[in-house]
């Protein structure tokens, strides 16, 4: 392999391994802020609102034990599907004017994101 290749080839993998662990550190930093939120914020019970194809808010800090309420005031369906890893059950497919109720048992970060509309996500944030 002429030493050109073999530098682009290195340059890349050094690149490829500095992404993963800026993606490593961004990841250990939201978990650690999770531990930092005041509890007081939390709220036992939220609602998000789907509408416009996001989720609003994007983001809740919610008790352990909380409820958020999913309402689909778009036309079309949507659904608050878990993404890996994260520890809650789905709201399933929710038509115009539909609500489905989930509670947070897990502590920590929740993500989740519509199956319908992968671009849409958001953020359930679970303190003791």
């Amino acid at each position: 392999m002429p030493m050109t290749r073999r530098l682009l080839l290195l340059s890349g993998l050094g690149s490829l391994l500095n992404a993963g662990a800026i993606l490593a550190v961004d990841r250990w930093r939201q978990a650690s802020s999770v531990a930092e939120r005041d509890p007081v914020e939390a709220t036992a019970a939220a609602e998000v609102i789907i509408r416009g194809f996001q989720y609003l808010p994007s983001e809740v800090t919610l008790k352990r034990g909380g409820k958020v309420t999913f309402t689909n005031l778009d036309s079309t369906p949507h659904t608050a599907t878990p993404v890996e890893g994260a520890q809650f059950q789905g709201t399933g497919r929710l038509s115009r004017n539909e609500s489905k109720a989930v509670v947070f048992e897990v502590a920590g970060i929740q993500d989740y994101f519509c199956e319908i509309h992968p671009s849409m996500v958001g953020r359930i944030v679970v303190v003791d």
